[in-house]
């Protein structure tokens, strides 16, 4: 008498709407893990959001505040500002924009009394903050700009600033805040930057004086550039450039 092989033996089919209800109880499952993950990304990134915007504002505040007393900010006003923006950091450590604010927070104290040490140290920590911006949105002219003013100010007028500066350059030509942070870096290093720079600053002066004359006509000024920037029909017509050309 033949014995069946245990071996040979094939498990049964199994029921097919059984099957599809289990799949689809699995799939549920998935889905509702990875709603949840997105749910508390979301509630992370809108809590960072949230004390990003606070902080900024209170940034304002305290800027306002010292611009018209004419008193120097402080250092706990400065920490405030710093400490919730390395909170919404933490929060949300790909958001470009987060990284880009705090590198301005870490310099908001820095004044002419600051250790020198201090002040390194903060400007060493404002460039950590604007190259991880350079990296999470390269595309931002403003992340470039204030990484090459943080490296004027580490005394690190090196191949990296001079990249930062092109990408500057490139990005934000009518950027006004780009415009007066490349002019005022341009005219700075004038005498000593690479000649093929020269031009490019000038096209950066030219096109900020047509919206913002005595801004660039001041920079010029401050940095004694004014024969840089006279020729420009709108910086003309200032009262600093009447004076220079009379």
């Amino acid at each position: 008498m033949a014995t069946d092989n245990f071996l040979n033996k094939k498990p049964p089919a199994p029921d097919a709407p059984a099957t599809a209800a289990i799949s689809n109880r699995v799939m549920a499952v998935i889905l509702g893990v990875i709603l949840l993950g997105f749910c508390v990304l979301s509630a992370r990134w809108g809590i960072a959001d949230q004390i990003a915007i606070d902080a900024m504002a209170y940034q304002t505040t305290i800027q306002e505040g010292a611009a018209r007393t004419g008193a120097h900010i402080s250092a706990i006003d400065a920490n405030l500002v710093v400490t919730g923006l390395l909170s919404a950091h933490r929060l949300d450590p790909a958001n470009p924009a987060i990284a880009e604010q705090l590198g301005g927070a870490y310099t908001l104290d820095v004044r002419a009394d600051t250790p020198d040490g201090a002040v390194t140290r903060q400007w060493a920590k404002a460039y950590e903050s604007y190259a991880l911006a350079n990296v999470l949105r390269p595309s931002s002219p403003y992340a470039w700009a204030n990484r090459a003013w943080t490296k004027y100010h580490l005394g690190q007028v090196d191949k990296a600033f001079y990249l930062s500066l092109q990408s500057a350059i490139n990005l934000g030509p009518w950027e006004p805040e780009v415009q007066f942070v490349v002019v005022d870096l341009g005219f700075a290093l004038w005498d000593e930057m690479p000649m093929d720079f020269r031009p490019q600053v000038a096209a950066m002066a030219q096109n900020g004086q047509r919206r913002y004359a005595s801004q660039i006509v001041g920079i010029a000024q401050k940095r004694g550039k004014l024969s840089e920037v006279c020729k420009f029909e709108k910086a003309a017509l200032t009262a600093a450039c009447k004076a220079f050309a009379g």
